[in-house]
């Protein structure tokens, strides 16, 4: 079935069912019974109209998705509850709940199709359902603790498949991580003998919770990248009918390959030639294929090896030089950015930095257009137009890229690092995970330039490529601080860097690299 927009009396009908009674019912008729086949009236109600549903795309599909979950979101946490602690004996599915369960799960949870919560009562009610799931998952794996039963198996794929569906939303994803769930994922993937569905659904879980130390951690990086390129494979060749599937993994993995483990093994098991089809080949979406297979490059492009290969693919370079034409702008840009990196970075940065002739402090200070350059996710603006507020009350000439153009070029991203006196890096989760916010930290550091990390989120601490890039540095903590105490000690620590260049009459831009306080913790904390 394909998707329509014309909001038909059919459909009205179909919304009135699913929101009935008696669609609760037969619901826990089938489940606690599975059927070899449906009724006429178990058909159309549990399968036909939910499906009229799923397919529909028009103006009044949130209303519509909202009216379903306030009818149905309790009931259906009512009755994971009382269906199955997690405890044997298990019901066996067969094919008539599998499609039940596809069809109610399709009309309440499918955010990562754009059905958003719109408010606080779902909310709550999406919190207590991942809460009820990690209840009966736990109860799983106690009761199998060297293999999940097989007539356990189909529930359990139901369940992540809804924790993967929550973890697309940005507050059920710090909810999630709030249920401290990596363990447990782990034991699952222990005890599933392989299963590719738990390990698909666990892996697309673990990339949102994870942080590099919990990766380095679960020493199978060999194993996530596998699992991921044999469900991409699987799924190209499904033609597009999967397209919404493979999305789904691309926007998992894009996640993943931010960590360096990942990346190399992706490369190491030539997943690059399926991505590389995704963004070549004419049949696959733009922005839910060739949109996600163009970031997962752009971050392996990182790997020097890599990136000589991909600038020695005519086929591709020439593919990403039509992309940068796009109209849409989110292609446009990471078409930019991998054109940036492997034609312009190099170049850039093969100008032998190391030898240029020494200089005054005086000398490089004055000659800066900008005091400071604040690269930073746009997730953390706030904080971070706040700071900006304060830095030009006290006279200090900034570069951001909201301030001149948003989502500015990678050339005037190269010339803002180059001709600013500090680079202040605004460390958060979304910053790591951005590619583009790497390209720029990154290029700071070759260019030898005076980096000031600022903490953004409460208790963060920076990890993989952005943990090695700003391990000298000391960083500034917002969140533990306090505003007022932070911005301080950030005006202290740019005077002290000068005071001490400026100690030598002549210095070298090694001496740039380091921040000279040494008195100072690694985490500034005035506590």
């Amino acid at each position: 079935m394909a998707r329509y927009t014309e909001f038909s009396v059919y459909l009205t009908v179909a919304i009135d069912q699913v929101c009935s009674s008696q669609y609760k019912e037969m619901f826990e008729i089938v489940a606690k019974d599975p059927p070899d086949d449906f009724t006429t009236i178990q058909r159309a109600l549990l399968r036909d109209y939910p499906n009229l549903i799923t397919w529909y795309d028009g103006d009044q599909r949130q209303k519509i998705i909202e009216k379903i979950r306030r009818c149905h979101l309790k009931w259906f946490d009512n009755w994971l509850t009382q269906y199955n602690t997690g405890r044997p004996p298990y019901i066996k599915w067969k094919s008539t709940m599998v499609t039940v369960v596809l069809h109610l799960t399709n009309s309440l949870f499918r955010l990562d199709m754009g059905d958003g919560i719109t408010s606080d009562e779902s909310y709550k009610e999406f919190q207590q359902i991942a809460d009820t799931i990690k209840h009966i998952l736990v109860s799983v794996n106690e009761s199998n603790p060297i293999s999940i039963d097989e007539n356990a198996m189909p529930f359990v794929h139901m369940l992540l498949q809804i924790l993967f569906y929550f973890s697309v939303d940005n507050d059920l994803a710090v909810y999630l991580k709030s249920l401290e769930l990596v363990n447990l994922m782990n034991d699952l993937l222990r005890t599933s003998n392989n299963d590719n569905e738990v390990s698909l659904h666990a892996y697309r879980i673990l990339a949102v919770i994870l942080a590099e130390e919990d990766l380095k951690q679960l020493q199978n990086s060999d194993r996530i990248a596998t699992v991921f390129i044999d469900f991409i494979k699987d799924t190209i060749n499904g033609g597009i009918s999967h397209e919404s599937r493979l999305h789904n993994i691309l926007r998992s993995l894009k996640v993943l390959v931010q960590h360096e483990q990942i990346r190399e093994e992706l490369i190491k098991q030539n997943g690059p030639s399926f991505f590389l089809r995704c963004v070549i080949e004419e049949e696959f979406n733009l922005l839910k294929a060739k949109l996600p297979a163009l970031e997962i490059i752009l971050a392996l492009a990182f790997n020097k090896d890599f990136s000589i290969l991909l600038k020695d693919n005519i086929n591709f370079m020439n593919c990403i030089r039509q992309l940068a034409s796009s109209s849409e702008q989110a292609v446009q840009r990471v078409a930019t950015a991998l054109i940036w990196k492997l034609e312009k970075d190099t170049e850039i940065v093969g100008k032998k930095i190391e030898d240029q002739p020494s200089v005054s402090s005086e000398t490089i200070t004055s000659r800066k257009q900008y005091d400071i350059m604040i690269s930073y996710s746009h997730n953390d603006k706030e904080l971070c137009h706040e700071i900006l507020k304060s830095l030009e009350k006290d006279n200090f000439k900034v570069w951001i890229d909201s301030r001149l153009m948003h989502g500015a070029t990678f050339d005037a991203m190269a010339k803002a690092i180059e001709n600013s006196e500090f680079i202040f890096v605004c460390m958060s989760d979304t910053y790591k995970q951005s590619s583009f916010c790497e390209m720029e930290a990154s290029y700071a550091i070759k260019r030898q330039c005076r980096i000031i990390p600022l903490v953004m989120k409460p208790n963060y601490k920076a990890d993989g490529w952005l943990g090695v890039l700003t391990s000298l540095f000391i960083h500034i903590d917002f969140p533990k601080l306090g505003f007022n105490r932070a911005y301080e000690e950030l005006k202290r620590q740019i005077q002290l860097i000068r005071n001490t260049a400026s100690s030598s009459s002549v210095i070298k831009q090694d001496d740039l690299h380091h921040n000279p306080a040494p008195a100072i913790e690694n985490s500034v904390s005035l506590l």
